[in-house]
């Protein structure tokens, strides 16, 4: 496995025990500060895994341009007369890249979204309320398992349309699983 793989996976275990910790709260506020500390990890998780997934696809003849921008996340420009990408960062909406691999890849787009897109769409709002305040607000326990467990049915559905095999961390769920060093 490589590093970058370890610390994804570490980032969901740190979602995972977010939550356990949080759920052992003695405090509302300390509740609140580990539900958030959660959500935020389960969502890097998430991303690490897309730019992973994405990673196998950068160079490959079978992607134009255009497509290449949006799984690098890099701007393109004109150069000499032909499109390029750029070294600018350019970022795409994270439902959009997820759509476009499984379109790319699932034999059906929609059978392959299943519940998990609309419960990572319910969490992405909830995110963006998290990191774009506007108003006071509570997370609740329901909002973060929603948000783990949705990443995790996301990138099940892509590893079976991708690469023909199921995404192992998916199969603990919201469970820890054997203690590592």
């Amino acid at each position: 496995m490589s590093e970058f793989e370890n610390y994804s996976n570490e980032l969901l275990q740190s979602s995972k025990e977010f939550l356990l910790q949080a759920k052992n709260s003695k405090s509302q506020v300390e509740e609140q500060r580990l539900f958030r500390a959660s959500l935020t990890h389960a969502f890097f998780f998430l991303e690490s895994q897309l730019n992973y997934i994405a990673s196998h696809f950068e160079n490959s003849v079978e992607f134009s341009t255009i497509e290449k921008s949006l799984l690098r996340e890099r701007d393109i420009a004109l150069e000499k007369g032909r499109f390029v990408i750029t070294e600018r960062q350019k970022y795409y909406n994270l439902e959009d890249r997820i759509e476009f691999l499984l379109a790319r890849f699932a034999e059906n787009l929609q059978k392959s979204k299943g519940d998990w897109f609309s419960n990572l769409k319910t969490s992405i709002a909830v995110r963006n309320r998290l990191v774009h305040p506007k108003n006071a607000h509570k997370i609740t326990h329901a909002d973060v398992e929603r948000a783990i467990l949705a990443a995790l049915g996301c990138l099940s559905a892509l590893y079976h349309a991708i690469f023909g095999k199921p995404f192992p961390p998916s199969a603990l769920g919201l469970h820890l699983g054997p203690e590592t060093q």
